[in-house]
């Protein structure tokens, strides 16, 4: 029986986030692409996800959101989870200025539309030594495909998040995060809160400020997830 990968993309992301990974993963992997269906919170996406994943443990990857996800659900039924992968996420409160822009984004495209994330933007969730036209058109077109009903949903009922770190620092199965040294969407100093209290976890840091892991580091990426996968 195929072992089986249930991935959780992030902010207007979808499974093209995963698709310079696949190549370096084991063939003998399934992997299933789990999606954030819009107008529900984060209590409420746990219990979809519960509801789907049927009766069998399972090996769970979140990626920026879907870290926080990921960290949410596992928190909520840890009984459902035989690891946790969080790549990009420091599950914590999103500072006071981030969600004060969030609010002003979301008001400003519920009253003129959402004309798509910029460039620049793109080019910025990037390392420098990374920011090729072929990586940044796959986030580019994701967030096409995805649109504004998309968004809206997810700033609206993503945005008030709480801090996890005592849970996860108590989580009884192997929990990996891996981000990058200076990834301003990450809040490094969050992990100091995670030193020493599993033998259980670990917190992998990779050089750069990238965010986009997923596409920018695949191949270290994978030997991480491989080495996860056979504790």
């Amino acid at each position: 029986m195929r072992k089986k990968l249930y991935l959780i993309p992030g902010t207007m992301c979808n499974e093209q986030l995963w698709a310079e990974l696949i190549p370096y993963l084991p063939h003998s992997l399934e992997l299933i692409y789990l999606n954030i269906p819009q107008g529900k919170n984060f209590t409420e996406l746990a219990e979809h996800y519960n509801d789907i994943l049927g009766g069998d443990k399972v090996n769970l990857i979140g990626f920026s959101l879907g870290g926080y996800i990921a960290s949410y659900f596992s928190m909520l039924y840890p009984e459902r989870i035989e690891k946790l992968f969080v790549i990009s996420n420091s599950p914590a409160r999103l500072p006071v200025d981030e969600l004060q822009q969030r609010n002003e984004i979301l008001k400003f495209v519920k009253t003129y539309g959402y004309q798509g994330i910029s460039r620049n933007r793109v080019v910025n969730l990037f390392d420098k030594t990374k920011q090729t036209e072929r990586l940044i058109d796959i986030v580019l077109n994701m967030d096409s495909e995805l649109g504004e009903d998309e968004f809206i949903s997810q700033y609206q009922y993503t945005s008030a998040r709480t801090d996890l770190s005592q849970t996860i620092g108590q989580l009884p199965f192997h929990t990996h995060f891996y981000y990058s040294d200076n990834d301003p969407l990450v809040n490094s100093q969050w992990f100091n809160e995670l030193t020493g209290a599993s033998p259980k976890l670990s917190v992998i840091n990779t050089s750069g400020s990238g965010h986009m892991l997923p596409l920018e580091k695949p191949r270290e990426l994978a030997n991480y997830l491989n080495s996860w996968l056979e504790l």
